[in-house]
């Protein structure tokens, strides 16, 4: 009970003390920043999250569609910055609500990068992906390379922390927490 609740507050603590979150600007042609993207009227490749498939998405005011399905950013939640995979370039980490239109959302946490090119945008893979839509991420930040994820629970009220990190060797984001 004690290295939980040690746990709970040291998490508590980093996401409170360390945040990531930045603004959005429209790209400059031939721009290699990710900052310089205004996401919110971009349109790219939106990597799977919950039953959503991975595709192209046009987002209009933080919100899209493509083909059943409905995408936006989550609201009132910024665009986070940081190198999470290594490369020593800045990627996106984007809060991110999908599902049936008509139907409830899966939220999940994506991260975007850059070509080599600096060309264009592309994702990089998706962070939490929960397993049931009552689960869902509402916070995150980078501390370094490592992502603490604040999750909360619909049905149950609770929330917690997982930690989650690049793996090179599986191209994808692996939790680290021991969970």
């Amino acid at each position: 009970m004690w290295k939980r609740l040690v746990r709970t507050a040291s998490a508590v603590l980093l996401l409170a003390g360390l945040s990531v979150a930045g603004g959005t600007a429209l790209a400059e042609p031939g721009s290699s920043d990710v900052r310089d993207v205004d996401w919110h009227n971009a349109t790219f490749t939106v990597p799977s999250v919950g039953s959503c498939p991975q595709q192209q998405v046009r987002f209009s005011d933080g919100t899209g569609s493509s083909g059943d399905h409905v995408y936006r950013f989550t609201p009132d939640e910024e665009i986070g910055y940081a190198d999470v995979n290594g490369d020593r370039v800045e990627d996106a980490l984007i809060l991110l609500d999908c599902g049936p239109q008509n139907s409830e959302y899966t939220t999940g946490l994506i991260a975007m990068t850059t070509d080599e090119d600096g060309e264009s945008v592309r994702p990089l893979g998706v962070v939490v992906d929960p397993p049931t839509w009552t689960q869902y991420p509402f916070d995150f930040t980078v501390w370094y390379g490592d992502i603490a994820v604040a999750m909360g629970d619909y049905e149950t009220g609770q929330t917690w922390t997982e930690y989650y990190r690049w793996a090179p060797s599986a191209g994808a984001f692996v939790r680290v927490d021991g969970q």
